[in-house]
């Protein structure tokens, strides 16, 4: 197979998935996919680069026939399952990341799988005193 684990027929419905449709909201993207991305996660189809979370994307068709699906600045994460404003994409150490997700991950995330500490972790340290805040604390709470 060409696609992965994944036969032609699901490499061309996971194409198609993080497009959001014209005039759909976010939560109805979400809605309308989540079955299917339930089953690619479940069973292994994502490609490696979508194993931690989906990135929605807007076709933009142009008048020769091509076109174009940038991302929008959201994805749903797959640690909480939850949509994330992700914000724009920036280069970070050579290589393309979403530090809106890094954000979430460290600060909001509820499920905590792509983050060495969890949100309830997070919460307690913010809420420390900067004086009984250790070095490795310190450098958590300024990473964000």
């Amino acid at each position: 197979r060409i696609y992965g684990s994944c036969t032609p027929e699901e490499w061309a419905e996971y194409c198609w998935m993080p497009q959001v449709r014209t005039n759909e909201t976010p939560g109805e993207w979400k809605e309308r996919i989540w079955t299917r991305l339930t089953y690619f996660r479940e069973n292994d189809l994502l490609p490696n680069q979508s194993k931690e979370y989906l990135e929605a994307r807007k076709l933009i068709q142009f008048p020769d026939g091509s076109s174009y699906a940038p991302e929008i600045g959201i994805a749903i994460c797959f640690s909480c399952d939850r949509l994330v404003y992700t914000g724009q994409r920036t280069k970070n150490m050579g290589n393309y990341n979403h530090i809106g997700m890094e954000k979430h991950w460290k600060i909001s995330c509820t499920g905590s799988k792509y983050c060495g500490i969890n949100y309830e972790k997070y919460s307690e340290i913010k809420h420390k005193s900067n004086f009984k805040r250790n070095y490795d604390e310190e450098i958590c709470i300024k990473s964000l």
